[in-house]
């Protein structure tokens, strides 16, 4: 399992911008506040800045940019100023976490997991996540050419010569280089910005105008019930707006108990729970009506831990689960002690079937 800090090592490892650490002492003078490091960018959240014996890092603030730190208050007369630290060859932490991010926006943009679910960087495949970086180093060596296409060719009357323009003609051969190997990892397994995608043509029916279903193929002695495809529907640029429901797709083995907490930030002691399993959505998108296949034992679990929250745990035992179709759908809401209900989590629960009986 990926995550954005080993994301972005890989990252600086892959453009040659590994951390190295330094220490640097300044004298006080009773006065000055500013203190410029001779190494820049640094990392500002690992930077370590004593006066004397007394840790300040707390009040200090830093231009990790830069290398600028601004003490709180002026140090003593005489009085030594030690910063400890890790400095970078290009880049600050936040500019790395940046092009990571946005390379994976870019290259996940139609990635899912296992379960259907949009990929986000904690459940991006292990196959993708070099091709994503490399997708990234790009970005920050656009950076380093933008800068340095601003040099120029320097020429004295000696004869000595300068090419500053090579730089520039360097770096863009690299991005040419990247951008290449970028597309050809995508092509060949399938993924990213020049993945290779295969549409179904969906039929509109001229009498009502909506789009004729798919199915999923299914074995010709297979007698369960059809699973209809659900495909992205074109919206004709019609926005819809982003809901505060949280999606979460679960995946269960049919046949074996099944359980999972889910976290609130607030006190669920007032709130009644209610969590079902239906076989299609409810409402006017409903196939065959309000199924249901299933409902969740809903437990209360308190915790104070790092802050006061709460933990429903969501439970189904075995005689349920082996039950359940290929899919389904479910949601968890809430209802506090004035009878309002609100939603808060949806998503499609996914039953693989056993093998074992």
């Amino acid at each position: 399992m990926a995550t954005l800090a080993a994301l972005s090592e890989r990252l600086r490892f892959e453009i040659g911008d590994q951390g190295k650490s330094f220490v640097e002492t300044f004298r006080g003078d009773g006065v000055q506040t500013r203190f410029y490091l001779t190494v820049a960018p640094v990392d500002g959240n690992t930077m370590t800045v004593r006066v004397g014996s007394t840790n300040v890092s707390g009040t200090t603030s830093v231009e990790e940019r830069t290398g600028l730190i601004v003490l709180a208050s002026p140090p003593a007369d005489g009085a030594i100023v030690t910063v400890s630290g890790t400095n970078f060859k290009y880049f600050t932490t936040a500019e790395i976490d940046e092009y990571v991010n946005t390379a994976f926006l870019e290259h996940a943009r139609s990635t899912t997991d296992s379960n259907g679910s949009r990929a986000t960087i904690t459940t991006l495949p292990a196959v993708e996540e070099y091709p994503m970086i490399l997708l990234a180093a790009t970005m920050a060596l656009y950076t380093l050419a933008t800068d340095a296409s601003f040099d120029i060719d320097i020429i004295s009357p000696d004869g000595v010569s300068i090419p500053r323009t090579e730089r520039f003609r360097q770096l863009t051969e690299i991005i040419n280089n990247r951008k290449e190997q970028y597309r050809e990892l995508c092509n060949l397994l399938g993924i990213g910005l020049y993945k290779i995608e295969v549409f179904n043509l969906r039929r509109i029916s001229r009498m009502t105008n909506k789009l004729v279903p798919i199915y999923r193929p299914q074995e010709i002695d297979d007698a369960s019930l059809p699973q209809r495809v659900r495909l992205p529907i074109p919206n004709y640029g019609d926005v819809t707006p982003e809901s505060d429901v949280i999606t979460r797709d679960l995946s269960m083995y049919a046949g074996d108990d099944f359980a999972i907490k889910l976290k609130f930030s607030m006190d669920l002691a007032t709130y009644t729970p209610k969590s079902q399993l239906r076989l299609f959505h409810t409402g006017g998108r409903a196939q065959v009506g309000p199924v249901i296949v299933g409902e969740f034992v809903i437990t209360k679990l308190r915790s104070t831990v790092n802050g006061i929250y709460d933990i429903i745990q969501l439970s189904l035992p075995g005689s349920v689960t082996k039950e359940l179709p290929y899919a389904c759908y479910y949601d968890v809401q809430l209802t506090d002690n004035t009878g309002k209900t609100r939603t808060y989590i949806t998503g499609k629960v996914f039953t693989e079937e056993q093998v074992t009986l």
